[in-house]
């Protein structure tokens, strides 16, 4: 028996990189797993781990419903929520475009609120539940040309303590991990894609962490486990940096 037996777990942005980590660790200790991708090529590779794969914008609120009604047509109701989608695009406040603007809050702080207001009904049901969102390192600290991603995962920091408060007489739990740069994803695929010199751009990354090295997928995966395990049944409104010390410098 795994650590999350009997439990369903809703996943988003899990096509790749620590959603999909995620999932497979989550689908190993025993839940049922629903996976929300935007991209349909992701779709075969989650399902053939006895994922359900659910192609879905998290930015769309008849996605996030369709997203939460299918664990509970499948698997009869929700546990877990993972809110983890998310996109990232560089620039200062003069040069983020509005239409930029509005893509990134729409997914990485909409997102969360709309997933969260269709699947805390749910949990409610089976008499509580675990959410985990993805914040960021950039919530919590300071960044260059990033003023958009900063301010959605700020965002999602503040929506999460909010949410711990309204729902732990429901014994729904609310927390939010804070990654810094975790390398095999796609969001830093692209960034140091963008930067031209990918070289370069992983050196200026590795300087930033006391570690001396980036995050893996694998080890944000392994803090989502915790927090939505029932092993963390009294911690509720948690922000947990996963960073190789990077906050602290």
């Amino acid at each position: 028996m795994g650590r999350l037996a009997n439990k369903v777990a809703i996943i988003t942005g899990a096509g790749s990189g620590i959603g999909k980590a995620t999932a497979l660790l989550f689908r190993r200790e025993g839940a049922a797993v629903v996976a929300g991708t935007l991209e349909a090529a992701d779709l075969p590779a989650l399902e053939k781990e006895g994922i359900a794969a659910v192609q879905m914008d998290v930015s769309r609120d008849q996605d996030a419903a369709r997203l939460v009604r299918t664990a509970v047509e499948r698997f009869g109701g929700v546990d877990i929520l993972f809110n983890n989608a998310g996109i990232e695009a560089p620039g200062t406040v003069t040069e983020t475009t509005e239409e930029l603007w509005d893509r990134l809050l729409n997914v990485n702080l909409r997102g969360v609120f709309l997933c969260s207001k269709h699947a805390v009904p749910e949990m409610q049901k089976r008499g509580g539940g675990s959410i985990v969102n993805t914040a960021s390192i950039n919530a919590i600290r300071g960044n260059h040309r990033l003023v958009a991603y900063s301010a959605s995962k700020g965002g999602v920091v503040g929506l999460t303590l909010a949410m711990a408060l309204d729902h732990a007489p429901h014994n729904i739990l609310v927390n939010c991990v804070c990654p810094a740069t975790i390398e095999h994803t796609r969001m830093t695929d692209i960034s140091m894609a963008r930067d031209g010199n990918r070289e370069q751009k992983r050196q200026y990354l590795l300087a930033k962490h006391p570690m001396g090295r980036l995050g893996r997928p694998e080890e944000v995966a392994c803090a989502v486990l915790f927090l939505a395990s029932d092993e963390a049944s009294f911690i509720t409104g948690v922000t947990l940096p996963i960073d190789g010390g990077r906050s602290i410098r």
